[in-house]
């Protein structure tokens, strides 16, 4: 079996007719019945029912039509991938990118790559650090925007944001219009976390800022994004802490504090890519962008002895 043969098994059960598909594949009616024939014997099925006055479906050619245009549909995406992996600065870009990055690096990332890779399609992903970094092992992803991993990785990283946390109160909190207020002050009210699961880093950040704080604080309620901490936090179910690039989306009811500069409450990311494994256009473009982006974000500072 192959490729030529779902081409025609396809074009006959879309014409239902032999002549009539021999015309559209630019081919007589005789090697085109014979190709079907090897194909059925070659799979041990009945794909067609034929007599003199019409040709249909079985069933098993039924749900062989639509298997083969998924796989004629993959082999046409496949060689079109090639095709532009072959072109200078073309292609597609599978992007990975920890949540907190969609309001950080995300942005500045897409601006540099729109000007500099007008050609290259932008295929983003949602995703968490870890589920990034198996993905990028597996050639499932070129490029990832992970927070920094204590792991060693077996992939190229280059450090290219870093930013501190920030305390967000419902806007009806007492403290909500006080300024420079000490995050000591919430060390007895609740408080909202995003999920130690989806965000590790964040929630390991947001522990050790509230230590350095000199208390432990009282997580009583969980989240896996930040739409559902800020949704929490405005209903009153209490305090949290989330990057402070968090506060560039517009999400009314609640108030954003800035806390002092921390190393122990510092969110980094890096972006990451497989300089062995990878397809050339993903480490170009992250060999020549990532330096910039980094320069672009402005906010890195060399970790604490």
């Amino acid at each position: 079996m192959d490729i030529k043969q779902l081409r025609y098994f396809v074009m006959v059960a879309e014409e239902l007719s032999f002549s009539k598909a021999a015309t559209r594949l630019h081919m007589s009616q005789p090697p085109l019945s014979q190709q079907i024939k090897a194909l059925e014997e070659e799979m041990g099925v009945e794909l067609f029912v034929r007599n003199r006055r019409a040709v249909r479906l079985t069933e098993a050619g039924q749900v062989f039509l639509r298997e083969s245009r998924v796989l004629l549909d993959q082999f046409r995406t496949a060689v079109n991938v090639a095709i532009n992996a072959s072109r200078e600065n073309v292609g597609t870009l599978r992007l990975g990118v920890a949540t907190s990055g969609l309001f950080s690096v995300l942005p500045t990332l897409l601006a540099l790559i729109r000007a500099e890779y007008p050609k290259v399609d932008v295929q983003l992903s949602d995703m968490q650090s870890e589920a990034q970094i198996q993905a990028l092992s597996q050639g499932m992803l070129d490029l990832g925007i992970v927070h920094v991993s204590p792991q060693k990785l077996s992939l190229t990283r280059h450090p290219v944001h870093s930013e501190n946390l920030s305390l967000v109160m419902p806007a009806s909190h007492r403290l909500a219009a006080s300024p420079d207020v000490p995050l000591s002050e919430f060390a007895d009210e609740p408080m909202v976390a995003l999920s130690r699961i989806h965000a590790p880093t964040v929630f390991d950040a947001a522990i050790a800022c509230c230590a350095e704080a000199g208390f432990s604080p009282l997580i009583q309620h969980t989240a896996r994004s930040p739409f559902t901490i800020f949704q929490m936090v405005r209903m009153g179910f209490g305090v949290a802490l989330v990057p402070r690039s968090y506060r560039f989306g517009d999400y009314p009811g609640v108030v954003f504090h800035d806390l002092p500069a921390s190393d122990l409450g510092r969110i980094r990311m890096e972006l990451v890519w497989d300089e062995r494994r990878g397809a050339s256009l993903a480490r170009t473009l992250a060999q020549r962008l990532a330096p910039r982006l980094a320069e672009a974000l402005g906010t890195l500072r060399p970790p604490a002895p």
